[in-house]
């Protein structure tokens, strides 16, 4: 390669890394709502009161109610489904499945005035046989808080004294 061509590469491809690190750099800044005021941010445990309602029962079925309620001077938003851990009195996992339901796009705004639910369920009677389903007891239910990214996760008392005999369905987030 001659000299004045590669001196002309040198400089092209100079330019172009130039350009690229800048438009990079660019992307990062942009992705950073730390340097935005008035973004809006999604909730993480700190930031929520979780409470769950008494069980209700209907065909064959029991459930019952998530509420997220913002702290004081707190807003923040959630999306999609928590997801549910059944845990024992010393904080251990219990052998209960749950399965969110797939919906995508909604978010629901908390404050101390604007709260949030989520419902869940779980059979309580086998509906070919008519027979009593058991599960274990949980102490607590590890709650996660619905994020679209990684989340943090609330422990609320079970205080029914219900067994849980899974599969638990979970439905997201939705305004009271």
């Amino acid at each position: 390669m001659n000299k004045t061509l590669r001196k002309s590469a040198v400089i092209v491809t100079t330019a172009g890394a130039t350009v690229l690190a800048g438009l990079s750099g660019a992307g990062i800044a942009q992705a950073r709502p730390d340097d935005h005021s008035g973004v809006d941010r999604y909730c993480t445990a700190e930031q929520l009161n979780v409470s769950m309602t008494e069980l209700d029962h209907a065909m064959g079925k029991t459930g019952g109610r998530l509420v997220f309620t913002a702290e004081r001077g707190e807003s923040c938003l959630l999306s999609g489904a928590p997801a549910l851990g059944f845990v024992d009195d010393d904080g251990d996992p219990l052998p209960v499945s749950a399965r969110a339901a797939a919906r995508e796009g909604v978010t629901v705004r908390v404050t101390e005035e604007q709260s949030a639910v989520a419902s869940f369920s779980f059979p309580r009677v086998d509906m070919t046989t008519g027979k009593q389903l058991h599960g274990p007891v949980p102490s607590a239910v590890e709650v996660s808080v619905p994020a679209p990214a990684e989340s943090s996760a609330v422990l609320v008392p079970w205080s029914s004294g219900a067994e849980v005999s899974g599969p638990v369905h979970v439905t997201p987030v939705t305004s009271c």
